[in-house]
């Protein structure tokens, strides 16, 4: 204790702003031995500090939970379970999963998050075309739907090649993705079928409820992941390492 007193006796309590680096640090160093810490945080606060680190927050729960809902009011239909008419369905999907999936795709940009965004975006896209289309077959007095429907049956043909070209960049997601999108791909070729050759509809609705059921478990499971800070809900590993891949060709 008294060399420490003999060290400090003529050291300036209050030293000048040019004096603060040459003589403080010395005296912390001998006497304090103080060494600066890294700042480390829990893993489980990790998924808390990224997200907080972003420009918005996560849009994908509510995009795909809008996605359950639209498919929920279709195989509804194709069930026969709702007698309901295409003038009240048509407002619910062009609202839920038509603007919410455009929503969704416009915040996932901000997110840097092109999967996301070019997903809810194009998808958002087809809900609005297919209420419209509701619309113009109600208020235009079509005598032969199925007929002008064929347009809508091109299109589907081009959803469906994006939703495998999806389903395949999917497989180095997780698990839930590729049932999604595969599903999605199996509805669109039933309807594709139904529009063109007069199939069954309810290959359609069969798909529609799996893609429900694995988008609201999706959903939640993003929601209550980030929200709890921690694995709540397991969406599995990705079937595929894509970047793995590309990296040792």
């Amino acid at each position: 204790m008294s060399s420490i007193l003999e060290d400090d006796k003529d050291f300036d309590p209050y030293p000048t702003s040019s004096e603060i680096e040459i003589e403080q640090k010395p005296i912390i160093d001998k006497h304090l031995n103080i060494q600066p810490a890294p700042i480390t945080f829990p893993k489980q606060y990790k998924m808390r500090i990224d997200s907080m680190s972003l420009p918005c927050c996560d849009p994908g729960p509510a995009g795909l939970f809008s996605l359950c809902i639209g498919c929920c009011i279709l195989l509804a239909a194709d069930f026969g379970l709702t007698n309901s008419t295409i003038l009240l369905r048509a407002p619910w999907l062009f609202f839920i999963p038509g603007i919410a999936q455009l929503t969704s795709g416009i915040l996932e940009v901000f997110r840097k998050n092109t999967f996301g965004s070019f997903a809810f975006v194009i998808y958002g896209a087809l809900w609005c075309g297919l209420s419209w289309t509701y619309l113009h077959i109600l208020y235009a007095n079509v005598e032969e739907p199925h007929e002008d429907l064929k347009h809508f049956g091109v299109i589907c043909i081009g959803y469906l090649i994006f939703s495998l070209i999806l389903f395949i960049a999917s497989l180095g997601i997780n698990k839930t993705f590729p049932v999604i999108l595969f599903f999605i791909s199996f509805a669109l070729l039933f309807l594709i079928l139904n529009i063109f050759f007069g199939v069954s509809a309810i290959p359609v609705a069969i798909g529609l409820l799996i893609v429900a059921i694995f988008s609201y478990y999706t959903g939640f499971a993003f929601l209550f992941n980030q929200f709890f800070m921690r694995p709540v809900l397991n969406t599995g590993k990705p079937f595929v390492d894509w970047k793995k891949r590309v990296k040792n060709n």
